[in-house]
């Protein structure tokens, strides 16, 4: 987060998706900051091959950290109310 997605989205205070444009969403990924990136990268690549779609490397996923604002994660968290919140919202 402060390494990759908060330098690159500094000067607009987005989210990475919406400094990237919108994409129509297949799955959705939450993220745990323990596991390290590079086997989380390791892991959407693997599902995305065994999901036989022919443009495998173009199927699009809602990733947490990528997707919530990290200059206002209060806020994409729901302040407090789950139903307010950004996950929330991407499942409905």
């Amino acid at each position: 987060n402060e390494n990759i997605i908060r330098p690159l989205t500094r000067h607009e205070k987005v989210s990475f998706a919406e400094l990237v444009g919108p994409s129509v969403l297949v799955f959705f990924v939450s993220h745990f900051w323990g596991t390290p990136f590079q086997h989380f990268v390791e892991a959407l690549r693997r599902h995305a091959m065994s999901t036989s779609s022919p443009n495998w490397e173009r199927l699009s996923y809602w990733v947490c950290f990528l997707s919530n604002n990290q200059w206002r994660v209060a806020e994409e968290v729901g302040d407090g109310e789950w139903q307010n919140s950004s996950f929330y919202r991407a499942l409905r």
